[in-house]
């Protein structure tokens, strides 16, 4: 059975809201993840279909599993920052969560939703804990992934071919412009919100975490 917490993330003079969770028993230190929702404006929040997607099949590959609301969303204090600010919001995830009893700090994820995902990206661009990356729906139509051509870590991207911020031939382009190692997948008859589909990208998720293992 899993435990879960409701935490407060210390975010310099913010906290932010989030739900931290370990699977099963405690087995000593395990790899860990943090997960970041998709647009605040448009109504994304830590319990949207994809990140609850993403958290149950990360706590079922054994990973301690951390989500939470970026500023200025849910409870989480301050107001949204357009993307830049929220980059903090990731650290801070980061920091705290290789804090906790269980974590081992040497096999971090961070893993991201639509705005979530090229937030979490961009962080990790900046920040060498992360050891595996995971983006889902990046919105390539309207924000700049090309940190990602200095990403040498092993990183893992999916699309739906139908997704109205992500075109394919823009997804295509960017992983032909991405090092190694990675996994670019595009999902057929699959839009931007992947309701009633969430299996599609978690099993090409595992597929690459089993390749790319923490």
């Amino acid at each position: 059975m899993n435990a879960r917490n409701e935490v407060w993330i210390p975010c310099g003079t913010l906290s932010l809201e989030g739900v931290l969770e370990y699977p099963g028993e405690a087995v000593g230190a395990r790899g860990a993840a943090v997960i970041c929702h998709p647009h605040p404006l448009f109504g994304g929040n830590m319990h949207n279909n994809v990140v609850r997607a993403l958290r149950k099949a990360l706590l079922d590959r054994d990973l301690v599993c951390l989500r939470f609301n970026f500023r200025g969303t849910g409870a989480s204090w301050g107001a949204h920052g357009h993307g830049t600010d929220e980059i903090q919001d990731v650290i801070a995830a980061l920091d705290f969560l290789q804090q906790q009893p269980g974590v081992d700090r040497e096999k971090l994820l961070v893993s991201g939703y639509s705005f979530g995902c090229w937030v979490a990206l961009a962080a990790a661009a900046g920040d060498a804990r992360p050891a595996r990356l995971v983006g889902i729906s990046p919105p390539l139509n309207e924000m700049d992934f090309s940190f990602l051509k200095n990403e040498h870590r092993p990183k893992f991207l999916v699309v739906g071919d139908s997704d109205f911020v992500c075109s394919e031939a823009h997804f295509r382009k960017l992983l032909e412009e991405i090092p190694e190692p990675k996994v670019g997948v595009v999902l057929p008859n699959t839009d931007h919100f992947h309701v009633g589909r969430e299996h599609m990208f978690v099993r090409e998720m595992n597929t690459f975490l089993d390749t790319y293992p923490l």
